[in-house]
């Protein structure tokens, strides 16, 4: 039997973690771990932050003053808008019209103030990370899923944000939560697989 965990769901705001139950079946969300970037009554707004894709920044073949000349990874941010690009950075609340999210982490900004910024500071890949799409919920979606017991939520961490080990990410995330919580990690996603 699990041990008892202290560990309590907090409500969804922006800077929640939303790790997947177990129990999630959609392919576009199995095994993630989404940071939440907004909610409001009208919806929310989040990226996954656990799945590496298989392009670089490279293969958009951009002139975009910020993308142009990077190589760096290609993240799935999520199933909506795979056209366009997310930014995650630890650049600090100097970069215009970026959007603080949680710790040092903010989402976008002005592309000519990021791209000095990373100049100034080297390559700066432990710094930034772009993802492809985004995952959103309409109003009253997710906390339709949340009641359904489709994720669970707790406070995100710049540390896991930026993890160099996103294949163990989401056990690691549910194991840190402790408890049953923990027992989590280990569940296949059917029953019928053990």
């Amino acid at each position: 039997m699990a041990a008892a965990s202290s560990f309590q769901p907090i409500a969804p705001e922006r800077g929640t973690f939303l790790i997947s139950s177990p129990r999630l079946m959609d392919q576009n969300f199995m095994h993630t771990v989404v940071l939440l970037c907004d909610h409001t009554d009208e919806g929310s707004y989040g990226v996954v932050v656990n799945r590496p894709g298989k392009l670089t920044v490279a293969d958009l073949q951009t002139d975009n003053e910020l993308l142009a000349g990077r190589d760096d990874a290609l993240w799935m941010g999520g199933p909506v808008q795979l056209e366009t690009v997310q930014l995650l950075h630890r650049l600090g609340s100097g970069i215009p019209g970026s959007m603080h999210v949680v710790d040092d982490v903010h989402l976008g900004g002005d592309p000519a103030v990021i791209r000095r910024a990373l100049e100034k500071r080297g390559e700066g890949r432990e710094l930034i990370r772009f993802l492809l799409g985004y995952s959103g919920w309409g109003a009253g979606q997710l906390e339709a899923e949340l009641s359904e017991g489709a994720w669970v939520t707790c406070p995100a961490s710049e540390e896991l944000i930026f993890d160099v080990r996103p294949d163990t990410l989401w056990r690691r995330a549910l194991r840190r939560l402790g408890g049953a919580w923990a027992a989590l990690a280990d569940e296949p996603p059917d029953p019928s697989w053990n």
